[in-house]
């Protein structure tokens, strides 16, 4: 009687050693990408950690990039002084970035108004609707509160026309003039008095602090 011949192991043996290998490569790179995803959370917790408890004196190379504070420009906000005779100038920051953008930032500061002493030119209401810069000239175009809610008066309409003039062209040199728009018009003047239908240089005659 012929025997039965024995089952070849090797055979046998070769799949299972395969699979086990691939489950191996698989377990090890799910434990790297664990680590990877732990330790790239935990630097960002301690980042905050840090920013929240030390502020200015945590070294910069220490403050993830995910969380790095934005760099701010000083910039000179031009408003009345006490007696609403002359211009002073009152620092402010704005957030850095395209000279369009900031010249908007700077505006709505000036419309915001004075953190001191001194008195708002831009009346109450007024809204910058846009910013264009060509050839040297920034258009910036404002609601038409500016012209509606304005008090009057020469001395007061030249003070909102430099404050805002001299605020754009005296931070940023790459602006030589300003044009004045309303509701995306040009007008002749904002209260009655002072033409302002073409672009407009800066004037320092009005600054005196």
């Amino acid at each position: 009687m012929a025997k039965k011949k024995a089952p070849d192991k090797k055979s046998t043996s070769r799949p299972r050693s395969k699979t086990q290998g691939l489950r191996k490569k698989k377990d090890s790179s799910g434990k790297a990408m664990l680590t990877v995803i732990i330790v790239a959370f935990l630097t960002v917790v301690i980042g905050i950690y840090l920013l929240a408890k030390y502020g200015d004196k945590i070294p910069t190379y220490l403050i993830p990039r995910k969380i790095d504070r934005t760099e701010i420009k000083t910039v000179n906000l031009y408003f009345s002084n006490e007696e609403g005779l002359a211009l002073n100038a009152e620092k402010g920051g704005i957030e850095k970035g395209s000279l369009t953008k900031e010249i908007k930032e700077t505006i709505k500061r000036l419309i915001s108004g004075p953190e001191g002493k001194f008195t708002n030119t831009i009346p109450a209401g007024t809204k910058l609707l846009s910013v264009d810069i060509k050839e040297g000239i920034a258009y910036l175009n404002f609601s038409k509160e500016i012209s509606e809610n304005h008090h009057g008066g020469s001395s007061a309409e030249l003070q909102t026309i430099y404050s805002i003039v001299n605020t754009v062209t005296l931070n940023f040199p790459e602006v030589k003039k300003v044009q004045l728009l309303i509701e995306g018009k040009k007008a002749k003047t904002l209260a009655g008095h002072i033409d302002i239908s073409f672009p407009l240089s800066s004037d320092k005659d009005f600054i005196k602090g």
